[in-house]
Formats: C-alpha cells, structure tokens, sequence
C-alpha cells in the first residue's frame, strides 16, 4: 500500500506521506544525526549514509513490514514514522514508532504525528492495543505518548541491545474495546 497523505493537526504545514526517492538527501542528514540515532532501536543504521537513505525512499520501507511514511514539512522529509500490526494470535497488537529532526523538537510535531498514527492503528478492523516500546531515559517520547493517551504499561529491563550496551525499554500502549462477541 503506498501511504496516504495525512495532514497534522496543529502543525501547520507538516503531514504524514508516502516515502519518495527524492527524499533520501533529507533522510540521510536527519537520521544520521546521532541524537536520533540515540533513541533509535539497534537495528537502525549508524552511519546512516546517502546509499541507505536511497535504499530506504526506493524499497526498503516496503521490505522491513507494516506501513512506514514520511514526515513531511512543505512537502520536505523531516523525519520518518510507522505502525506495524501484529500477526497470528497478537493481530490485535499495533506497534508505532517515529523520529524527527532535533530542529523540530520540542514543537508539537511529534505530539501531532503520535496522534495521526494512533489513530491510522486503531482504524484496523482488529486492532485493539497500540503500543510503543521508548528507550529507558528518553522522557520527552514518553510526554508525548502520554499526551495522546497512552499508559505506561511498565518497564521491560535488560531487553534490548543498543550501541554494545544491554538496555531497559518503556512500554506504553493506547487501547480500544474490542468487539467481542459472547461466547456459548
């Protein structure tokens, strides 16, 4: 599916859209800040080059699963953000996950696309639970989460790898009633 463009509200001239090859310049010089990098999972590439934004904008947001977008400031690609829905047994799961360009921190974007993508999430006819795994210390992730709604769910310690060193992640999620139909 390519992404539809949602605008953001209250954030005048930023939305989410879909990735575009002319967007790898831009993605290449905000993700391979190491203030993004720094929350980012272990996975995501460091250095972040011009040839791995290029392969991302081409084809790579379709090969790592689940639906990836463009954050986008006056049709600029100012950060990047994502859902994947869980599969089998956990398709009720929804898993987000986003980074901006540190210039615009602070500024309600990240607030914004929080919002866009609870919202794109719960919109799944099976989705009850949005979640978002946070690195243990990256408080303003964690505002933002709470701001759209999402309880700490708890902490995960000693889960997850990043830069050689085992971490603890935070888990909040955001959650729908499920239509359940009575059993019997």
């Amino acid at each position: 599916m390519s992404f539809p463009s949602v605008p953001l509200t209250g954030v005048p001239g930023f939305s989410l859209r879909a990735w575009q090859p002319a967007d790898a310049p831009a993605l290449a010089q905000v993700a391979g800040d190491d203030r993004v990098w720094r929350w980012m999972s272990d996975s995501f590439p460091n250095p972040y080059t011009l040839d791995v934004a290029q392969h991302w904008c081409e084809r790579g947001h379709v090969d790592f699963g689940g639906e990836n977008a463009a954050i986008s400031l006056d049709g600029v690609a100012v950060g990047g953000a994502g859902y994947h829905p869980g599969t089998g047994f956990m398709r009720c799961n929804v898993e987000i996950g986003y980074f901006l360009a540190p210039h615009l921190w602070g500024q309600g974007v990240g607030t914004a696309v929080v919002a866009a993508l609870a919202q794109l999430a719960l919109a799944l006819p099976e989705a009850t639970r949005v979640f978002a795994p946070v690195h243990a210390g990256n408080a303003a992730s964690m505002r933002i989460l709470q701001k759209n709604g999402f309880v700490c769910e708890g902490t995960q310690r000693l889960s997850a790898f990043k830069a050689g060193r085992v971490i603890d992640r935070v888990i909040w999620a955001r959650y729908r009633a499920p239509a359940v139909p009575a059993l019997g």
